[in-house]
């Protein structure tokens, strides 16, 4: 999964890069998916909730929200965010590893995992150790949330080169995809700063990896987890070969 070292000198632009978007179409889509899977309570965990903007959002709509992420620095900026919205009570920030969260079980009726944050869990024992760490974590009748990219998108659809600018940042993206591990390398160079003060390089490196729906279903059942819909994401369509992510929605069990 990621590590601190690629959400540390990125954090401060994270969201002014546009990145933030995707939280806030998820936010608009996961109402929607809720009506459909109602989950049994309005407690939620975010995993991987990087500068909190979903956990945000669904405090504001009434919900009690914990977010974890491995991020020191996104959940700084999370910690702030909320306090700004005035949701500080209702929103708890705090550090962990979603293949092993240290919560409470049974606690939240909602678990959410968003903008592709499973793919970067590398091996298929991670993403079984993750599934099964979410069903601890739910109780009996919640719903776990989650987007994932496909093969499609990593093969054929993630640009293989990107330049951006914006003020205080300029970023070089280049991405490889390895069909035999079916893993893609997103290699970014920043420079922060400014033409007066001068500019500060950072990099990072990205690799997520694709999984056959076939086996995200298998692990999700494995761990208690029933799959009770696999959509397109941001419609409720099934997903096809050339979908670029799907939004899996599984529910725990209301019995043992």
């Amino acid at each position: 999964m990621p590590s601190v070292t690629i959400y540390h000198a990125y954090a401060p632009f994270y969201d002014g890069s546009g990145q933030m978007r995707f939280a806030l179409l998820t936010a608009h889509y996961l109402p929607e998916v809720l009506a459909r899977h109602q989950p049994p309570r309005y407690t939620a965990l975010d995993l991987a909730c990087g500068t909190g903007t979903l956990a945000i959002v669904l405090a504001e709509q009434g919900w009690r929200v914990v977010g974890l992420d491995q991020s020191p620095a996104m959940l700084a900026l999370a910690r702030a965010k909320a306090e700004a919205a005035g949701v500080a009570a209702h929103a708890t920030f705090v550090e962990g590893d979603m293949r092993e969260p240290r919560i409470q079980p049974a606690s939240f009726g909602l678990v959410t995992c968003t903008y592709d944050s499973l793919n970067y869990l590398l091996s298929e024992a991670d993403l079984a150790r993750c599934f099964l760490a979410v069903a601890e974590a739910l109780a009996p009748g919640g719903v776990l949330y989650a987007d994932m990219n496909t093969r499609h998108f990593l093969e054929h659809d993630w640009p293989a080169c990107e330049i951006s600018e914006q003020p205080g940042l300029v970023q070089f993206t280049q991405s490889r995809f390895e069909p035999h591990s079916t893993t893609s390398t997103m290699r970014l160079t920043g420079f922060a700063g400014d033409d007066e003060q001068g500019y500060e390089r950072f990099d990072e490196t990205h690799i997520e990896r694709a999984y056959p729906p076939e086996l995200v279903t298998r692990l999700l059942e494995a761990a208690g987890l029933h799959a009770e819909a696999a959509y397109e994401c941001f419609t409720f369509q099934p997903y096809h070969p050339r979908s670029q992510r799907i939004a899996w929605v599984g529910r725990k069990a209301t019995t043992t």
